[in-house]
Parts: C-alpha cells; structure tokens; sequence
C-alpha cells in the first residue's frame, strides 16, 4: 500500500519552539496522567490515549474529556485509520461524492470514507452488503464491532495479503464459530502481527463494540508495523537525560535538545504503565511528541539496546582543536572525533563529571561511540578510576587494612566518605612511619587524595591510648603484661585475642616475645592491651636451608643457608616447631631438625631462631618456570626467592586435564611438595579461585555438591583440615551452607582447601548514590539495605560488562554479590515478560503461553521464590492462566515474579 507520510516537524523546528519557563523541582517526577480530566491516572489506556491524543489521531472532546467507555461508530474509526496512515489531508474537499442510500453517513465524514475506499481500506460491496443487514441502522453512526475494525487495521498496516493467506485457519479463540466467516483470515493475520488479542476467558468477542480507550490501544500499538512521521513528533537517541531537558541524536546526525515538564507522559516499550526520569535509559531510542506550546507532551523509550559502540583502552591525547581523542587499544593508536558543539558528556569511576580540558591522559578509559551516525561520534568517555584531587581533615570511623578500604567522618561537613588508599600510600605519626595496618577506627587525620586515591596520611591524634616501654614478662594466666617504662615497673591487663606484631612474622604470638624487647602497647577503649608492637628487631627467614650440625651443650644448630653462607642460630625455648604446618613440641622436633643434610625453613631474630619448619612442601608466587633446565623460582609470602629441581612431577589445575610441568605459569601461586630426599618437586598443586553455587549438602557423612559455571556437578568430602567460612571470614560449620548458596572455593589442584559462603543481596534498586559508590536495596522481605560498591565493581547485564555505578537505575533488580577474587559483583536482572500457562507442582516449573515453536516456556522456580503483586506477596496458587508476569532469573532459577 503506497502510503504518503504526512509532513512533519524537524527536530531543529521542534526545538527552536520549545517553551523553558517551567522549572521542575524534582529530580525524578512522576510522569504526568493523560492529558484528560475523565483518564485518570493508571487507567489501563492511559498510555495510548496520551499518545494518539497528541498525535492528533484520536482527539478528546468538549469540556476536556476523552470520554474514554464510549463506542467509536464506523465513520469515527473512518478518520481515525486515515489520521493513523497519515493521509487524511489527502481528501478532496471540493469532489462530489455520491454513494449508495444504504450508506447513510453525516456529509462532513463523506470525503474521508470516500478516500478509504480510494485506499482500499474499505470496499463498497462488503459495506452496502453490511448495511443490507442492518435494516433502519445508520451505517455510520453504528459502532464499530471488534471484528470489523480488526478488518479495518489489517488494512491499514498492509497486511491484506497475510489475511488472506490465512482465511482457512481457524481463529485461535474459544468463540470462534461467532466470527464472521469473511473476517476470519483478517483476525488471524491480526493476531499474527500482535495487533489484538482476546478478551476474557481466551474469547475475542467479535460482535462486541470497540470503545475509544480500545480504539487508542489498538492504533497504538499498530505504529510498530506502519511508521509514520506525525506533526511535532521526532525520533532519537538520548543522549542525555537531566531534569526538565533530555539531548537527542536524530537519524540525520543533528542533536537537539528538547524541554520537558512535569506534565509530560513518560512511558517505556516494556510497559502501559507511567514510567519516570529514571526509567529512561541513556543511549537507546525513544519518540518524543510535542504539545502545543512547543514543551515534550508524551515521551517513550521504544528500545533499551543501546545505540554505542564502547571501545576500551589507555588515553593517549586530547586534542580540542581537532576534536579528537586518540585511545592506544592494545598496540594500537585510534583516534575519535566528536562534535565540538556537543562534546562528550566525561567523567570518572564515581560518576564525577570533568571538563574535557581538565580530562587526564594516561589513565584507562571507556569511549561510547554512536552508531547512527555514518561516522559515528563520541557522545561520552568514562575514566576507569576516579581523578579527585583533594586534601582533607577528618576522623577514621573504619579502616580495612587489606582492601585499603578507608570510611572517613569529614571533619567540617561531618559527612561520611568511602576512599580508597592507596597501596604506596605514607602513613605517619608524629613523624615516624607507620604500618598500614596501624590506623585505627578513632585515629584523627590529615589526608592527600590524588587522582581518586588516598596518597597519603598523617594521624593527628590516636583514638587508641598508646604506650611504650621495654617488656619484662607476660602472664596468659593472669593475662597481664609487665613492662618498664624508664626503669619504672607497669602493668596492665591485655584484652582477649590480644594481637601481637612483629614485623617479618606474619602469625606471631606472645610466645613470641622476648624479655627485653622494645615494645608499643595500644589499649582499647576499655583500657585493655589489644596489640603489642615490637619495634626493636625483625624477624627474618631462610627458606631451604640445610643442617650442618647441632651442639646440644650450647644449643648451637648449625645451618647453611641457599647462597652458601654459614649461620649459628640459638635454640630456646619459646622456638615454634612444625611439620608442612602441623604445630610439633620440641622433643618430637629436635631429634627430626638436628640431622646433617636435613633442609629447614628457619625464622629467626638477631642470633635467636623464633620459628623452625622442616621442608616437606613450599607455598608461593611462581616467579619462573625453566621447563629446559628443569627449575622452578617460586617466591614465598616471606623470604628469598627459592629454586626447585624437578623431572616429571605429577601437576594440578583445576578445571585441566593432562597437565604437565609446562602448563605452570609465571604469576600462579602454587604448593610444591617435595620427594622424600627434599631436593625436588615431586606433586605441584596450583592454587586457583572458583565460584560454585550448592546443590546438596550432607552434613552427616561431610559432603558437598556443587555445580560449576558450566553446569557440570561434583562431590567433595569437606575433611577436617577444609577451612569454612563465612563472606567476612568468620568460621561456620557444614550447615552454614544450603543447597543455592553461592561458595567460594580455594583449590590447590583439585582438592578444595578454604571454603567461604558468599553473601547475596537480591532485590529492587531504591536509589543509586554515584558518589559514594552504594546503592539502597528493596529486599523481597521489605528491609531497605545499603550496600557499598567499592571502587572498581563488576557490573554485567546480559553478559555484558557495563561502564559505571550510573549503569544501575531505581526499579532495577540486581544481585549483589563477591566473585571468586572477592571483587563486588552487580547483576542486574532484566524481566522476562511472560503470560502465565500452569504452575507444575511436582516439577515445581511455571510453564507460559508460547508459540509452538518456542521451546523455551517451562521456568524452574527458586526455592525461596518471591511472587507478588505490588507490595502483596503471593503464592503459586495466585497465578492463573493468561496472568501477565514479570519474571526475574539467575542462574537457570526464577528468584522473582511480579503479578
């Protein structure tokens, strides 16, 4: 059907008309009701009203009502379906028009049915043929039935010879046999292309007489097979999306900015219901119609794919006076250009906007490129770390020394920030230099912020009560600590799990201390010692030195360490003894550690050995693997590098088969266990991360299945020696973990070693906070939970890895958990939208309405399921068929159906 597009308004006429004297006050207003004062808002046709209304194809009438229940009689559906094709200034005003009697129709509609039957949206003979049989009937003032109007739209979308092509099938609704048999094939083609649907009870009701409301949703939703460029109506990209304004891109490559109000309709293709600002998403298309005052009446999102291209690499140079930025991306230099009179919205990893002068070079960065245009532009750069510079004063209220995770009260403002610290940062006290885990919650501090991290931190005033002295004795049964402070004896009681540091010894105890020792005390806030520093020695290491000898007099072990040098270590009594780290009193040791020949990874401080392993393995960072000489350089968490011999060891990796030594990498950490002769490595077990999600649990028999990435299941015995624990590394027991718990799995080679349950957080998006980088979740129980993101979190949607914390929106469903390298994880979940079938109570699956060919329409349910309408939570018995559901997936299980 050759149909002639009507003219329309540009984006650049439609902005320069645009009013801007609203102000809007909120930053995410709800989207006004339909433009008429009987459509109330959440009328079910609220949407399609809206839209027709101000595309001037279905108008309201006096008084400011829609007058939406009443009937729309056959030459109302005439101009309608005109005004729809965008033809209805095609009429002939000055042609005489006659026709037939039977067709009694008021004069001024007469060149408006006449051009239908010039368009072949209707034909004489089957109108004079209706009106024949109705008798004393008005043809049209008669309201339009359901099945006649199908017939109308069929036509008018050009889908003629699909309904024709269908006329023998039989109508897929219980009341078929009321249909008239010459519209069958029209209902059929209509129902093909989604452009009606049955009533209730899988009934279409053919004879039923088509309402306004209707009429609208049916025209509505048929612009997807027919698109027209209606008056003051334009199409884009948006750009950006900001109170009272949203940027668009058009297809012509020109970007216009376009005002909103809070009177404007906001609607999503996914949905009839209102939507808001933040239902929009960035760099996906949507229409926009204007009102009548130039200001944006109705807008809707029509897709959520986005319409960029992101390219990831390492920004080399800006360059304003061309308009291009160059992006090294792997070993290549590639420049991209923008629009200079709309340059790329930039800003960091915590949503900070910068100017494009101010944008660094050198950093790594996301460039969005568009794809409408034939050479597409940027529209936006995102820095993947954050560039703040600042200094600032405040007080710790916590830190976490291994993540470098610093919460800080600012000390004007009073307001909480997260930082992160960087791994090189200073921290200094009164001068002196300071561990990183010497800052305590409490401690008052000065801080320098470069580039997005803490560079640097100097404790003004210590919220923990220190002291220093020279250690005289300690009693664990008294738990008291005795100590001189010049010359003067003190005392004080030490706090329980009171932690003892010295450097160089990474798991010291106060076995560990020596009479004499220089020490700091730092007492917690009920005056109890809760850490003793030694700061007058460091404990250092030889790994794989091998015995020369031992006086038993003097308690002299002689030894030569791995460079060749000779030492005399004291043996004391406070001397640690282990086997492969199994704990062994002295007299099972000595005999063991005395032997000539025997190798030994001794700690020791000044003259005096602290901790003495006998070598049965090694554990450490592979620094080298020379599969020609056959050696292995590993570097243990303490200590010298080491070099292993080796022949044909036997190796693990996890996730591989037939490994050989030559599957060992540079960078892997691995435990090496020796031959009996400890002078090579027999076994090599690389150690690997891996996520797992539970299936069973038999806590009785100490068994663990679980279900890899892949689908694929396996059984684990969890012995004694297998480490539990829970997301913050507290130990837990067996039972801890049920069947759907998310695991974290240590591996060396393919025995599990620490097991550490990760905590879920699932539930609807309340509201992002960009610059402190957390989000406030809705959990299905009705608790709001705060969840902090971190500084760099992983966040996928569809697979697909997303740019920044700005990605996530109010509404979302995400999953917020720790991956197997404990990084932060948000997944959104977008919603299946899905008509209920039946509910399979022993298969416990939802099976949907589907066509025949789609295979994909049986869901297996989560055990913990939450079903709802709204705030109401239901059951499966609440779910009917034909019920229209929104449905939340992860990991092959339904967690979430919205009624």
């Amino acid at each position: 059907m050759n149909v002639h597009m009507k003219k329309w308004v540009s984006g650049a006429a439609l902005a320069s008309v645009i009013w801007t004297g609203t102000v809007w006050t909120t930053a995410d207003a709800a989207a006004a009701a339909a433009p008429f004062s009987d459509v109330k808002a959440g009328h079910w046709a609220e949407k399609h009203i809206s839209k027709l209304a101000l595309q001037g194809i279905l108008k309201g009438g006096t008084g400011g009502k829609f007058n939406p229940n009443n009937a729309v009689s056959r030459e109302e559906a005439v101009i309608i379906a005109l005004r729809f094709m965008g033809i209805d200034d095609q009429v002939n005003s000055s042609q005489v028009i006659v026709l037939p009697s039977s067709l009694q129709i008021k004069e001024d509609y007469k060149k408006y049915l006449n051009l239908a039957f010039q368009k072949k949206l209707l034909l004489l003979e089957e109108e004079v043929a209706l009106a024949g049989k109705e008798k004393g009937q008005a043809w049209g003032r008669s309201p339009a039935s359901r099945e006649w109007i199908t017939r109308l739209l069929v036509r008018a979308v050009g889908k003629e010879a699909d309904a024709k092509a269908m006329a023998a099938d039989e109508a897929s609704f219980n009341d078929h046999a009321k249909i008239d048999a010459k519209l069958v094939g029209y209902i059929n083609a209509a129902v093909a292309a989604g452009l009606v649907k049955g009533v209730t009870a899988g009934n279409f009701d053919p004879k039923a007489a088509v309402t306004r409301a209707t009429a609208s949703t049916l025209f509505s939703r048929a612009e997807s097979q027919l698109p027209v460029a209606y008056a003051g109506q334009v199409n884009g990209v948006l750009l950006s999306i900001s109170t009272g304004q949203l940027s668009v891109l058009h297809g012509d490559g020109s970007i216009r900015d376009y005002t909103i109000t809070p009177d404007t309709s906001i609607y999503r293709f996914d949905s009839d219901n209102l939507s808001s600002l933040t239902g929009l998403k960035q760099y996906a298309e949507a229409t926009l119609i204007s009102n009548g005052d130039g200001s944006i009446g109705y807008v809707e999102q029509t897709s959520d794919k986005p319409k960029v291209n992101v390219h990831e690499g390492t920004l080399t140079r800006v360059s304003e006076s061309l308009n291009r930025l160059t992006v090294l991306i792997g070993e290549d230099y590639k420049p991209f250009t923008y629009d200079p009179e709309h340059p790329p919205v930039v800003t960091d990893s915590n949503g900070r906007s910068i100017a494009l002068k101010d944008l660094p070079i050198n950093v790594d960065v996301k460039v969005m490129v568009d794809t409408v245009r034939t050479e597409g532009r940027v529209v936006a750069v995102n820095v993947k770390q954050s560039v703040l510079n600042k200094t600032g004063s405040g007080t710790v209220a916590a830190w976490n020394a291994v993540s470098r995770s610093l919460q800080l009260k600012d000390s004007v403002t009073g307001a909480t920030e997260n930082l992160t610290v960087s791994a090189n940062a200073t921290i200094k006290q009164n001068g002196a230099n300071l561990a990183l885990d010497q800052l305590k919650a409490g401690d008052a501090i000065t801080y320098e912020v470069k580039t997005g991290l803490v560079t640097s931190i100097v404790i003004t005033k210590s919220g923990q009560q220190a002291i220093s002295g020279k250690l005289v004795t300690v009693s664990k049964a008294d738990k008291t600590i005795q100590f001189t402070v010049n010359d003067k004896l003190q005392a004080e009681y030490l706090a329980d799990n009171a932690a003892v540091k010295i450097q160089g010894l990474n798991d010291a105890t106060i076995d560990d201390l020596q009479k004499d020792d220089a020490v700091t005390l730092t007492l917690d806030a009920n005056g109890k010692v809760n850490m003793i520093t030694v700061t007058n020695r460091t404990v250092q290491t030889l790994n794989g030195a091998t015995v020369a000898g031992y006086v038993a007099d003097t308690k002299t072990l002689s030894l030569i360490d791995a460079s060749g040098k000779a030492r005399n270590l004291f043996i004391g009594s406070n001397v640690r003894y282990d086997l492969n780290g199994t704990s062994l009193l002295a007299e099972a040791a000595l005999p063991m550690i005395t032997v000539k020949g025997k190798k030994l990874n001794v700690s020791f401080s000044g003259e005096n050995a602290v901790v003495v392993s006998i070598v049965a393995k090694y554990s450490g960072t592979v620094v080298e693997n020379n599969t020609t000489s056959k050696t292995l350089n590993i570097m243990p968490s303490a200590g010298n590098v080491i070099t292993l011999q080796y022949q044909t060891p036997a190796v693990e990796i996890y996730g591989q088969n037939s490994e050989t030594y030559a599957d060992i990498r540079a960078g892997d950490q691995v435990t090496v266990l020796l031959n009996a002769a400890q002078d090579q490595a027999a076994t090599v077990l690389v150690q690997k991360n891996v996520q797992f999600e539970a299936v069973s649990v038999d806590t009785a028999a100490g068994k663990l299945r679980v279900k890899r990435s892949d689908g694929a299941t396996e059984e684990w015995t969890v012995a004694s020696g297998v480490t539990l624990q829970d997301d913050n590394g507290a130990a837990i027991g067996l039972g801890s973990i049920t069947a759907g718990s998310l695991i974290n799995a240590t591996l060396q080679g393919n025995t599990a070693v620490t097991i550490k349950k990760v905590a879920v957080v699932y539930g609807r998006v309340s509201s992002v906070n960009s610059a402190a980088a957390s989000l406030d979740i809705l959990t299905p129980s009705g608790a709001i939970v705060t969840k902090t993101a971190g500084s760099s979190p992983l966040i996928m949607r569809d697979n697909v890895v997303l740019g920044s914390l700005t990605a996530v929106q109010p509404d979302d469903r995400v999953e917020i958990r720790k991956d197997e390298n404990d990084r932060i994880v948000i997944q959104i979940v977008p919603a299946l939208r899905k008509e209920v079938w039946y509910y399979d109570n022993s298969a416990r699956t939802l099976n949907v309405l589907h066509e025949m060919s789609d295979t994909n329409y049986s869901f297996a349910l989560h055990p913990d399921v939450y079903i709802h309408q709204g705030t109401t939570a239901l059951t499966t018995s609440n779910l009917q068929n034909g019920d229209a559901v929104s449905l939340y997936m992860l990991r092959g299980k339904v967690v979430e159906i919205a009624k």
